[in-house]
């Protein structure tokens, strides 16, 4: 099998983890939403986010320190798109995005009662990269999950959940998972 070589944008080359909205607080209390897709599991416990620093998702939870992330599935994809947008602090991308919020259990931030599983979550560690990004460490401290999409080791079962993938970054293309196999 063939294989082109390749020296740029070479991480569309690996694709990642189901699209995530993070809640956060602005300074008057009203609930920022943007949407992910470039984080990873770090630990049983600890999470990692790669956030632009300008962003008022990074500026909250460097503020704050608390932040929730929300697992976005198909039925809440087009709120995703719009939780992207670039939207003044006076507004809330959840009330544009047509969504709820609910009262979280450990932390200030509400998490978004459309999502079929979000974790609570306590900034623990900054680690700049280049000039631009950050990569946001985060304690879980505390979880929520429909028990209709609960997986046989506890977790989320993306497939039962609908989750989204997004396989086209920057353009909004995405995928949902089926026909699992083992082997």
């Amino acid at each position: 099998m063939a294989k082109k070589f390749l020296e740029k944008g070479l991480t569309k080359l690996v694709r990642t983890r189901p699209v995530i909205i993070i809640t956060t607080l602005h300074p008057d209390g009203i609930v920022n939403a943007g949407t992910f897709g470039a984080y990873t599991n770090l630990s049983s416990d600890e999470i990692g986010i790669a956030i632009g620093k300008p962003s008022h998702t990074y500026q909250n939870i460097k503020r704050t320190g608390e932040f929730v992330i929300n697992v976005v599935t198909r039925s809440i994809a087009s709120a995703s798109e719009i939780c992207a947008r670039e939207i003044s602090v006076s507004e809330s991308e959840i009330e544009q995005a047509g969504l709820t919020t609910e009262p979280s259990k450990k932390i200030a931030v509400p998490f978004i009662k459309e999502s079929v599983s979000c974790l609570e979550c306590k900034f623990e560690k900054e680690v700049e990269i280049g000039g631009y990004h950050s990569f946001i460490i985060g304690k879980c401290i505390a979880g929520h999950i429909e028990e209709s999409v609960i997986d046989k080791d506890g977790g989320l079962d993306v497939i039962k959940a609908k989750a989204i993938f997004n396989i086209r970054y920057p353009d909004p293309v995405y995928a949902v998972l089926s026909n699992p196999f083992t082997v």
